[in-house]
């Protein structure tokens, strides 16, 4: 599931930082965060965070701290709420991408572009549960 995770996250580096201003890369850690619950996707996080700040020449650390800092409350939910719900995804995407949004500093369309994010997030979270549920049974 690593190399799977990897190759989403890395897929939507390139597709984030050359076509579109839609956070990708959040909507895919919330996902990957929601189904696995793993700790190694705060790692993922951190760098590709990184990479995401030295690609589109911002500062550096910026959206890897909001993309640590978001996954941790979400997953702190997970002890009151159950989180792996198409509920929980759309808000969260919604909300995260929302204010990812406004602290990479667009302006224009950022309501669009969060609604199409959450869509996405929910289009992408029943895959990856599809995904973990037939690695799950065999």
């Amino acid at each position: 599931m690593k190399f799977l995770a990897l190759f989403l996250l890395t897929l939507a580096l390139i597709l984030e930082s050359t076509i579109t201003t839609m956070p990708l890369i959040f909507i895919t850690l919330l996902c990957l965060t929601v189904v696995l619950k793993e700790n190694w996707i705060f790692f993922f996080a951190f760098i590709f965070g990184l990479m995401l700040d030295l690609v589109t020449f911002k500062t550096p650390g910026l959206s890897s701290t909001f993309f640590v800092v978001f996954l941790f409350l979400a997953l702190l939910y997970r002890s009151k709420f159950e989180i792996a719900t198409n509920y929980f995804v759309l808000v969260s995407s919604f909300i995260g991408s929302f204010i990812f949004l406004l602290i990479a500093g667009y302006t224009n369309s950022i309501i669009l572009e969060s609604i199409i994010s959450s869509i996405i997030g929910v289009v992408l979270f029943k895959s990856l549960q599809r995904i973990n549920a037939n690695k799950i049974s065999n």
